[in-house]
């Protein structure tokens, strides 16, 4: 689609184009394809919320039918585009862990004798989907994956020590974490979510605008450096440079600058700590140890 620019309290008639129907008619509404909308259907009401744009662009349903949402602009002033994920903040939404799509996928990817790395589990809320999913891909790729758990849920954070023991890995996806658990939160989960992975033993990424700034303008924010600080403070085992490599003019200066700030970064962390370690005295219970 192309980008639709709208203003506040526009309507707009978002249709499900998998359903093989001509786009309807709504006078005074904008159209809008969205894929797989009828299973949603089924689980929006009237009020509910849909958020694209990782949460910059929020609409207010009006009007439901089987396959199509009537819905309104109710905050913000960015245009509506493709390859945007939809959020409903208002709305269960139980999906599962592995789609058809995705199992086709790994089938024709054993078929040519492939087999991934990992693969990123999205959407999970508790540890049986990690375990369903190992299942399925071990079946489909005839051997065993290591699997990545996406943290985009607040029922995830909440069982995050049981889900991280069955993962291999550990993503924080701020994007739909923001948006889940509050962005007054955010930062405080991922340090949980980080710490958590560490004491397990496991690998953690942080993802999600860690230089979208950058990307854009190729002058670094000030927020985005100490957004890399604090992740190399907490030490994280990698960042994820998304639409920073993939939406962007500068995908490999983004990697390059990235690497150069947590290089910086971590060796300076490190000398603190050593410097600290060094001038505290031992405690009595040490020294009592140490005779």
């Amino acid at each position: 689609m192309k980008e639709l620019h709208l203003a506040l309290q526009d309507r707009v008639l978002f249709w499900d184009p998998e359903l093989g129907s001509a786009a309807p008619v709504e006078n005074g509404a904008a159209t809008v394809p969205l894929p797989g909308l009828a299973a949603l259907c089924l689980k929006l009401r009237p009020k509910h919320r849909l958020w694209f744009c990782d949460g910059r662009l929020s609409f207010v349903v009006d009007e439901l039918s089987e396959s199509s949402v009537l819905a309104r602009l109710d905050q913000g002033t960015i245009p509506l585009k493709s390859s945007n994920s939809v959020f409903l903040p208002d709305s269960p939404s139980p999906f599962s862990t592995m789609t058809p799509p995705d199992n086709e996928l790994l089938r024709a990817l054993t078929a040519e004798g492939i087999r991934p790395d990992w693969i990123a589990l999205s959407l999970i809320s508790s540890p049986e989907d990690v375990r369903a999913a190992r299942l399925e891909i071990r079946q489909l790729c005839k051997g065993e994956v290591k699997l990545m758990a996406k943290f985009e849920t607040r029922t995830a954070v909440e069982c995050a020590e049981d889900i991280i023991k069955d993962a291999d890995g550990v993503m924080v996806a701020r994007g739909d974490l923001g948006l889940a658990v509050g962005y007054v939160q955010l930062p405080g989960v991922q340090e949980q979510l980080v710490a958590a992975a560490r004491k397990a033993g496991k690998p953690a990424v942080v993802a999600t605008q860690i230089l979208e700034g950058f990307a854009e303008t190729g002058l670094p924010q000030r927020a985005e450096l100490s957004d890399l600080s604090l992740i190399a403070r907490q030490r994280a085992d990698v960042i994820m440079l998304g639409k920073e490599t993939v939406f962007s003019p500068r995908p490999i200066e983004c990697i390059r600058f990235a690497r150069e700030v947590l290089a910086y970064e971590t060796r300076r962390f490190e000398r603190a700590s050593r410097s600290t370690a060094e001038q505290t005295p031992p405690s009595p219970a040490s020294d009592f140890v140490a005779k």
